[in-house]
């Protein structure tokens, strides 16, 4: 069965299951990839760094490949003493330390003049640089991870409502409930039980890999400081397609299951084994995450804050048993009686319902994102 299923739709299920084995090393080769990066410190009121500010505003269009940094120390003490620690990294006397000034590679320029006439020039040199090191980077991270900062965990509850919320997805419902109509239609409701929870298992790994794997990207990405806008923003167009299903379903840009997942569970569940069922499960959740990975996103941005630690993996793996637990549910409910019909007939009655809960949700989450709020 297993080869069958992999003959018929081959770029189908090797692409959703490749997907996620080969994210692994491209993070780790966007990792080791090393920027040559400018970092600047300026302070409100000085004309100087004014100045510097406007110079480098006028160069970056021309050093595309180029990122810079900058840091602002007159209401920030926590930029005044990485400030502090750089000057001590490059051996800077404290009558020298003062701003503007910038950091790059294992260069230190102080002072408008010296910045201005002398920062393209580095810039040009370690772009030809084979073993260009950046030794501001270096202390910079050393300084964070000495002095970390404060971030909360987002509260049980808000990770717990919001996996509850992202649970009641329509499209997650639709396929179980194919699957064990399927399966029920070819073979016993002990087989179903097994098929389907070998699903269920599979949708779990691999909501539960993309997560972690996302995480990471969100993590280590360079652009932070316009990464809220982005998620945010996001996060209010994911709630707009979720309004217009509440109002229009199924209409126009449509966030239902695909028709393909329908004809693939139709053909193939009624001789799927139990490790065909896991698969199907991981391939199925990587078609579905379009549908139901708005919620998901902005939780993943929220813990991003903080990094994967023990605490956050925790939460991550609450966040998916909750996700999986209404079709778990359905599962049961079946297999000890009650008529997949009706489940059926509930899910069709209340899923604008769900799409509801899940706009208000998305759309409030993201507004505060952009907001900073959270």
């Amino acid at each position: 069965m297993t080869r069958l299923l992999f003959n018929s739709f081959p770029g189908f299920l090797i692409l959703a299951l490749t997907v996620p084995m080969l994210a692994t090393p491209i993070i780790v080769l966007i990792a080791e990839q090393q920027a040559i990066t400018v970092y600047y410190f300026v302070a409100e009121g000085c004309e100087h760094c004014a100045r510097v500010e406007d110079y480098i505003s006028r160069i970056k269009a021309s050093y595309p490949d180029v990122v810079f940094k900058r840091f602002e120390i007159s209401n920030n003490d926590t930029s005044i003493e990485l400030f502090v620690a750089l000057a001590e990294g490059f051996n800077i006397t404290e009558e020298s330390r003062e701003v503007p000034a910038v950091f790059i590679g294992d260069k230190c320029l102080i002072g408008e003049e010296e910045v201005t006439k002398n920062l393209e020039k580095l810039m040009l040199e370690y772009s030809r640089d084979l073993e260009y090191r950046d030794k501001a980077g270096e202390i910079i991270r050393a300084f964070i991870e000495q002095h970390p900062p404060i971030v909360p965990l987002p509260s049980l509850v808000s990770v717990i409502i919001s996996a509850f919320i992202d649970s009641l997805n329509p499209c997650a419902f639709a396929t179980i409930v194919l699957l064990i109509t399927y399966s029920l239609q070819a073979g016993s409701s002990r087989r179903m039980l097994a098929t389907c929870g070998a699903f269920i298992g599979g949708v779990m790994l691999s909501y539960m890999s993309a997560g972690v794997g996302l995480l990471y990207v969100i993590s280590i990405a360079s652009f932070r400081s316009i990464l809220r806008y982005i998620v945010g923003s996001a996060a209010i167009l994911f709630s707009v397609l979720e309004f217009k299903e509440f109002l229009y379903y199924g209409k126009g840009f449509s966030l239902e299951q695909p028709g393909v997942l329908g004809r693939i569970l139709g053909k193939y569940s009624g001789t799927m084994s139990i490790s065909a069922g896991f698969l199907i499960g991981m391939a199925v959740s990587m078609v579905e995450l379009p549908c139901t990975g708005g919620i998901y996103i902005t939780i993943l941005y929220l813990l991003s804050k903080i990094g994967l630690t023990l605490e956050v993996f925790l939460l991550l793996l609450l966040y998916n048993l909750i996700f999986i637990l209404p079709l778990v549910a359905i599962l049961l409910i079946v297999y000890f009686g009650r008529s997949v019909v009706e489940i059926d007939a509930w899910r069709i009655e209340k899923r604008r319902y769900m799409r509801l809960l899940a706009g208000v949700l998305l759309l409030t989450v993201g507004i505060a994102i952009i907001a900073g709020l959270i």
